[in-house]
């Protein structure tokens, strides 16, 4: 593209060469007629330029309009079209912010909650690495069917509490990709650090498109103090995005079998608002990968029924296109052939002080 100074310089050119040479017999020179309307500077205003031909028009033809040469170098100026089409490509995409799905239920009572999903990711490596306590790993089975599409990575231990959480995050940033699922603070004692513990995994996260926070059952105020911690980082940081499963199970508290953990029907509901929250997996190869897969969530009471060494690799439940694994906290390898996790108990280690549940 022509630069600013090089559009003048081509312009004065342009005006010098317009200039004709003095008539040896003293006819006056060519003049170049000012557009009309144009003030003079005695202040009379200078008539338009005759046609060529008419009475009063220079018949030699060298008379030049200053508007033509301004046109010329507004014209030298203009990018080319294949620059100009350089250009457009290389300006960044608007992402889109319409949510990918409509809103969601988050279940059957009528006080459930009612979510807006996020708008869907756009490329990136597909994958969703998972940290949490026990009630992740009761859901860890149905994560991998409604998460279609998603490379699942689920590192989850029972009684796991937020340090130990953040520690194995810093040891295994290969597993973070495209989205980070934290289901921690259902251990959590209290004391004014949850923001700080929220904060930090934020920070340990950076790579990731998306960072969705699982809202703790508030048994205790200290969950309560957790939540807050959750709602206020979302509120700071764009990435973030809330899946409100203490609303859920306040207003389902069928879901839990104790004061914290869900049955089956309580674990499908968890699974299907993580996959809502989440939204699609991008395309791979070209090939779009199946949606994000909501089940029915039956209403059956009975404890969900956890593996003491969960399967590695691809599981039965899991459409072909997804497979989930299990991370172990000693190595930050991404496909590793060893499982930590361990059954989950009938309830969650209490906190250093007890307290009333918070309705």
């Amino acid at each position: 593209m022509l630069s600013l100074a090089g559009a003048i310089a081509l312009l004065w050119a342009g005006l010098a060469a317009a200039q004709p040479a003095p008539d040896p017999g003293g006819a006056p020179p060519a003049t170049f007629a000012e557009p009309a309307g144009v003030p003079a500077p005695d202040g009379a205003e200078t008539p338009a330029a005759l046609p060529a031909g008419a009475a009063g028009a220079d018949s030699s033809g060298d008379q030049v309009q200053l508007s033509d040469l301004v046109k010329l170098g507004l014209l030298l100026m203009e990018p080319k079209g294949g620059q100009a089409v350089a250009d457009a490509a290389a300006a960044p995409a608007v992402p889109d912010p319409t949510p990918w799905a409509p809103p969601y239920k988050t279940g059957p009572e009528g006080a459930s909650p009612v979510v807006t999903p996020p708008p869907a990711l756009g490329p990136g490596d597909g994958t969703v690495y998972a940290v949490g306590d026990s009630v992740l790993l009761g859901t860890q089975r149905y994560l991998g069917a409604t998460l279609g599409g998603w490379d699942l990575r689920v590192d989850a231990r029972v009684s796991r509490r937020w340090p130990e959480g953040l520690d194995v995050l810093r040891q295994n940033q290969a597993s973070v990709g495209q989205v980070v699922v934290f289901c921690l603070g259902h251990n959590y004692g209290g004391g004014g650090f949850a923001q700080s513990y929220v904060d930090e995994a934020i920070a340990l996260s950076a790579r990731a498109q998306r960072i969705v926070f699982i809202t703790q059952t508030e048994w205790t105020p200290a969950q309560a103090e957790v939540n807050r911690a959750i709602y206020a980082a979302a509120a700071r940081n764009p990435k973030v995005v809330v899946a409100p499963w203490a609303e859920t199970v306040r207003a389902n508290p069928q879901f839990l079998v104790d004061n914290v953990h869900p049955n089956t029907g309580g674990a499908i509901a968890l699974a299907n608002l993580v996959a809502v929250m989440v939204g699609p997996a991008p395309p791979r190869t070209g090939v779009a990968p199946p949606r994000p897969n909501i089940l029915p969530i039956p209403n059956d009471p009975r404890p969900t029924p956890t593996p003491t060494a969960p399967p590695i690799g691809p599981s039965t439940s899991l459409p072909p296109s997804s497979t989930t694994t299990t991370v172990p906290r000693s190595t930050s390898s991404t496909a590793p052939t060893s499982s930590t996790t361990s059954a989950v108990p009938a309830t969650t280690d209490p906190p250093p002080t007890t307290a009333a549940a918070v309705p």
